[in-house]
């Protein structure tokens, strides 16, 4: 099964009438051979004066206060852009991220303490919970940042990158519960380049079971919030391709079929409630980020149908 042509259309139609400017301006570069500076410019719309980025760029944390999550979402644009340690936009974040780094805990509080101030998710309220919740922000957000203090470690003090890098690979070697996205955070480590052999290895040795045992391949699971093989599986490169191979081609069919009417993927989860008159617009944002998701992974994986 494949994207017909007219569903490409479809999405494209629904990036550009509906998107936010920063997935117009990716979807130009990824498909129509557009700038590349557009994608930084309308990235930096969501960078502070303190490097940190914030202003809804996860769009289930409105907050326009920095963050450490929004902070990584920005990173994981820059990575994708291929942004080096030059790069202004990755300087400020990194600066940011040292900025607070909070050697008490050895990692980032996820969320600033005001994010209640604007609209979010109900997981994301600050709450005496928070951290327990989060399981002390060891995996998620630590075990990302981990990854990007290794992709510009020009910028990164040795010491710290090196005690961090091994706490990362200590605490899942520890057998800790991973929730989903704890997971998601320690896959973006292993996926770093200039990360050490050793600790990749170190880490890969847990994240195999991890994949395997966290990750739904019933597609009647796939209705539901949780990790799909492509979730983890990005690209035909992916470390896990080949441990979810049976079922990628099986997912690559249920993403096809769900595309919506009006061309966009939607999100499979909701605020429930909370802040009624703010979610349409951050679920329009995450049709826009989804969508866009979508068509990169069905184009990598040789799923658009060709062009006539």
């Amino acid at each position: 099964m494949n994207l017909s042509t007219d569903a490409q259309a479809s999405a494209r139609a629904f990036i550009v009438a509906h998107a936010r400017p920063l997935e117009r301006a990716w979807y130009a570069y990824q498909f129509e051979s557009g700038p590349a500076e557009a994608v930084l410019d309308t990235l930096a719309a969501f960078q502070n004066a303190d490097g940190g980025f914030g202003h809804g760029l996860e769009p289930d944390v409105q907050l326009p206060n920095s963050s450490a999550i929004g902070t990584t979402v920005g990173l994981q644009h820059l990575r994708e852009l291929n942004a080096d340690a030059s790069n202004l936009l990755v300087k400020r974040a990194i600066a940011y991220l040292l900025a607070t780094y909070d050697p008490s805990i050895q990692t980032w509080q996820i969320i600033p303490d005001n994010v209640d101030d604007a609209p979010h998710a109900p997981w994301w309220a600050f709450d005496d919970e928070l951290s327990q919740r989060w399981r002390g922000f060891l995996a998620n957000p630590r075990a990302e940042i981990v990854g990007y203090l290794y992709e510009y470690a020009s910028l990164v003090p040795q010491e710290l990158r090196d005690q961090l890098g091994e706490a990362a690979a200590s605490y899942i070697e520890g057998d800790p519960h991973l929730e989903m996205h704890d997971l998601l955070c320690y896959i973006r480590l292993v996926e770093t380049d200039t990360l050490p052999e050793t600790l990749r290895k170190r880490m890969m040795a847990k994240l195999v079971g991890a994949v395997d045992e966290m990750v739904a391949r019933d597609p009647a699971a796939w209705a539901e919030y949780g990790l799909q093989p492509l979730t983890v599986v990005n690209s035909p490169e992916s470390p896990f391709a080949g441990l979810l191979a049976d079922a990628i081609p099986v997912n690559l069919d249920y993403l096809i079929q769900q595309q919506g009417g009006d061309g966009a993927w939607a999100p499979n989860w909701s605020w429930f409630g909370m802040y009624d008159d703010a979610w349409p617009a951050a679920e329009q944002s995450w049709k826009g980020v989804l969508t866009l998701n979508a068509l990169r992974t069905l184009r990598v994986f040789g799923r658009f149908a060709p062009t006539d």
